[in-house]
């Protein structure tokens, strides 16, 4: 299917008015969408090689932080939620992406156009938002380390893995962890689902997008929620080898949120 025919069921971009929640009709969408939407991704990334700019940015980062690990053995038992927890500020690290995919889309000279005075304020508000989410959440995973695994003595000498894998309190950090950690992503699924390329795209306060964002959720919670799966399983995999997967997984995810958007919102 090419890439024309993807997109021909949905109206060009032209100047768009002010929304809110209530004023916003949402499109029931089917599993297919997700596939299509990845494909418009990769087109996106394919004629646009964003893939450069995750390079620049994901290696040198990672570095610092694999070197914190190494020389700061404290440092290990937040390694797994930090990493998970990108997954909360992954639509902010996306954004650029989304707003290339409009450039493309509208034939406009810059992506930069996006990034109007008005659209600042909300895409620095829902900045905030992703950031103080991921703190909370990091902060949260601190405190179940304590009350489990920090505050057992057995085996305390170990391995920090051994603990974890092979100790009572170990399975009890995986298994409250885990279901804290899904809390915190469905709650992050909602609020920034489509909400950053809305700023991007309308005129609309942070808070509009948000409402926006659930009311998208509440409308496909099955949709959404496959699509958060699809966020996730892309990012591990995409980790897996070295990050090498990453230079891909997200550009293309970032692309294709923009195309998810204008599916969706009427």
């Amino acid at each position: 299917m090419t890439t024309s025919a993807l997109t021909q069921n949905f109206p060009p971009e032209t100047n768009r008015p002010d929304l809110s929640a209530a004023e916003t009709s949402i499109r029931k969408m089917r599993a297919k969408d997700i596939w299509e939407v990845l494909v418009l991704g990769f087109q996106d990334l394919r004629e646009s090689r964003t893939d450069a700019l995750t390079i620049a940015i994901i290696y040198p980062v990672s570095g610092v932080f694999l070197a914190s690990v190494i020389v700061i053995h404290a440092f290990l038992p937040f390694v797994f939620p930090i990493c998970a927890g990108f997954a909360l500020i992954g639509p902010m690290a996306t954004l650029w992406f989304a707003a290339v995919s409009r450039q493309r889309e509208r034939k406009e000279s810059t992506a930069l156009s996006a990034f109007t005075p008005e659209r600042l304020i909300a895409i620095q508000r829902l900045c905030v938002i992703a950031i103080m989410l991921f703190v909370v959440w990091n902060v949260t995973a601190g405190i179940i380390y304590g009350l489990t695994l920090g505050s057992s003595n057995a085996e305390a000498n170990a391995p920090f893995f051994h603990r974890v894998m092979e100790t009572q309190a170990g399975w009890t950090l995986i298994a409250v962890g885990c279901a804290t950690g899904a809390v915190f992503a469905v709650l992050s699924l909602a609020v920034f689902f489509i909400s950053f390329p809305l700023v991007i795209d309308r005129q609309v306060t942070a808070a509009q997008a948000i409402g926006i964002s659930i009311k998208a959720m509440l409308y496909n919670p099955i949709f959404v929620l496959g699509w958060g799966a699809v966020v996730v399983i892309g990012l591990l995999v995409g980790a897996l080898p070295a990050l090498l997967g990453i230079v891909i997984v997200l550009p293309v995810l970032g692309h294709a949120s923009w195309h998810l958007y204008r599916r969706i919102v009427v």
